[in-house]
């Protein structure tokens, strides 16, 4: 992949690349599975994650995609995961899953339920103080060390969109993470892709994607590319997620107040 940037670790051009956050049309997505595999092969991923919010259907569909057309790709079946701190959806993502996690559990409870069925758990996206988003003190507060997603290429687009002068989530996550890596797994990045571009946040790695982490023997890099948006986009999402909270509700009943 060209013009790639190291945010994290030690990095050499052998390494192979993942993108472990990336949703498709199941939940709030652009990507239909089938294609999800290819372009992923055509941008040098070696691994993908897809983590739909509440649903690992979609990571059944990109892995058959994948294996009936004997791509070199690595799928790992993930969610992420609306647990819940207080009052609030807190988001954890859970990789290698085989079914799909009951939401709104606490955080602790969700990082065990991931667990207990052979996945790993990975906390996306966290800020040191902000709803919605796992703080840094609930991350030191579990009781296992956890992977931290320090580079999310989404949280870029949205500084872009709101306000440039507002504080950086990826610098402030890996300063927390650098700071405690002796406490934690690996770091992690990910594109968190809703539209079309994949692999702008990267997982570098040797060797099994999954002991590479557990052992914090990662980098984390990202293309300074920009999301392409088209201006349909914003009501494909919207409509992606209301799509979501009827299923989800369905199934769960309404989310707790």
């Amino acid at each position: 992949m060209a013009n790639l940037r190291r945010f994290y670790g030690d990095f050499a051009p052998d390494m192979l690349l993942a993108d472990l956050h990336i949703h498709t049309t199941r939940s709030d997505g652009w990507w239909e599975p089938e294609r999800l595999a290819e372009t992923a092969v055509a941008r040098g991923l070696s691994a993908i994650g897809i983590t739909d919010h509440d649903d690992i259907v979609a990571g059944y569909a990109v892995a058959n995609a994948a294996a009936k057309r004997g791509l070199p790709l690595q799928v790992l079946i993930g969610q992420e995961i609306s647990a819940r701190a207080g009052r609030h959806d807190v988001h954890v993502l859970g990789l290698d899953l085989s079914h799909e996690i009951r939401p709104w559990q606490s955080i602790p409870a969700t990082v065990d339920a991931i667990l207990k069925q052979g996945g790993f758990p990975i906390l996306p996206h966290p800020r040191s103080t902000e709803r919605g988003r796992p703080t840094f003190d609930q991350i030191l507060e579990l009781e296992i060390p956890v992977a931290v997603e320090i580079y999310n290429a989404s949280m870029i687009d949205i500084k872009r969109l709101r306000d440039r002068s507002l504080s950086d989530a990826n610098e402030e996550a890996r300063a927390f993470y650098m700071a405690n890596r002796a406490r934690l797994a690996g770091a992690v990045g990910g594109t968190d892709a809703h539209f079309r571009t994949i692999g702008r946040g990267l997982t570098a790695y040797r060797g099994d994607l999954r002991d590479a982490i557990a052992r914090g023997e990662t980098a984390v890099l990202y293309t300074p590319e920009r999301e392409r948006l088209m201006p349909w986009d914003p009501f494909g999402y919207v409509t992606g997620l209301r799509r979501l909270d009827r299923r989800r509700s369905e199934k769960y009943g309404q989310r707790p107040r």
